[in-house]
């Protein structure tokens, strides 16, 4: 389960601040939701949006082309 901390926490010998994210088994990461330590969150809210820039340099998108063989 992916969580976010709300408050800093110790987790296996490593100190993390509040709005770290990570990915613990469903019991510990209930136990911290519960202690109001951390919150749910959505793996995709973890990865960035890709990227939306042009392929080239004059703007225009490169189109996959198929040769047939």
């Amino acid at each position: 389960m992916h969580i976010e901390l709300l408050k800093p926490h110790t987790h296996a010998g490593q100190h993390l601040a509040a709005g770290d994210r990570l990915e613990l088994n469903e019991a510990s990461a209930r136990w911290l939701i519960a202690k109001g330590v951390a919150r749910p969150v959505t793996p995709d809210a973890q990865t960035p949006a890709p990227s939306l820039k042009p392929s080239r340099r004059d703007g225009s998108a490169v189109a996959a082309t198929s040769t047939g063989d």
